[in-house]
């Protein structure tokens, strides 16, 4: 049984800028709104280190004829930001959507990073902003290595997608996300053991993470412990807040675990409940077979 799981101003101003206060998002109908925020396609030269973030706002100006649009970067907890984007980007009264790019280069220092887009009707004249929320730039270092790692697994290659993750997680040793998918390919390795230790570690840095521990329960379960492996698929099920594929492939297992323990009852509740959350899985036939013979024996 394998599981899967859901993958500053610029030109014209010579001062940082200062996080503004609230208010000067409702002080007229100009109003922005972050509608997207990704990251663009390295070019073939560019660092590693180099995060190449673009933004898609909506804007709408109604108070002046004309305004102009930029991208700034704050570091950590910073009030003030002295990082700026290429260009203005001149907008026109009305409606309308704008594109944005800006690169940053990480520092050891920073770990996270918040963007906002400020809508301007004059070099000192602040008409509204919109703003993400921190960004975590842990995961970053690994993310070169941790895609090509997703492509290798696409491909079959779980050889070569271990590889990778382990890359991604001796630049980014502090992202959870890294080691569940190291463990869930040492699964398809057939490495019980290094996919435990993954696991666990994926569950220190997310403890709340309930595919980290049907990921472990799994491990567990091949490696023939299916008692321990118990204990974490029940805390993957009974921290669902409503059923999904985690909890699906959770019962799953906890029913072949419950059945290596000759508890045919419980195995066969666990695998209906599996069957009820995935109506149209693609393994139905087998898991009603499992419940057949438990239910004869």
């Amino acid at each position: 049984m394998r599981h899967t799981r859901r993958f500053i101003p610029i030109i014209g101003l010579a001062v940082a800028l200062v996080w503004p206060a609230a208010a000067a998002t409702a002080q007229s109908a100009d109003h922005l709104e972050l509608v997207a925020l990704t990251t663009r396609s390295p070019g073939a030269d560019s660092p590693a280190t180099t995060i190449p973030f673009q933004a898609v706002v909506n804007y709408q100006l109604h108070s002046a004829s004309n305004g102009f649009l930029l991208l700034f970067l704050f570091e950590n907890t910073s009030t003030s930001s002295t990082r700026q984007s290429s260009a203005q980007l001149p907008v026109q009264n009305g409606a309308g959507k704008a594109t944005m790019n800006i690169d940053y280069t990480l520092k050891p220092e920073v770990r996270s990073l918040t963007l906002m887009i400020a809508l301007f009707k004059t070099e000192d004249k602040l008409l509204t902003w919109v703003s993400t929320t921190p960004i975590d730039l842990a995961p970053w270092p690994g993310r070169a290595a941790f895609d090509k790692a997703m492509a290798a697994r696409l491909a079959v290659d779980y050889a070569g997608a271990e590889s990778y993750l382990s890359a991604a997680i001796q630049a980014s040793p502090e992202t959870g996300n890294y080691y569940y998918w190291r463990g869930d390919t040492r699964i398809y390795l057939n490495q019980y053991d290094a996919a435990i230790q993954d696991f666990s570690r994926s569950i220190t840095l997310m403890p709340e993470d309930r595919a980290s521990r049907v990921g472990r329960g799994i491990s567990l379960l091949w490696k023939g412990d299916p008692e321990t492996a118990v204990a974490d698929l029940t805390f993957a099920i009974d921290h669902s807040i409503n059923p999904d594929r985690v909890t699906a492939f959770a019962y799953r297992a906890r029913g072949t675990a419950n059945a290596s323990l000759n508890r045919s009852a419980q195995a066969i509740t666990d695998y209906q409940a599996y069957l009820a959350i995935l109506p149209d899985a693609p393994d139905r036939a087998e898991v009603e077979g499992w419940i057949e013979d438990l239910t004869a024996g």
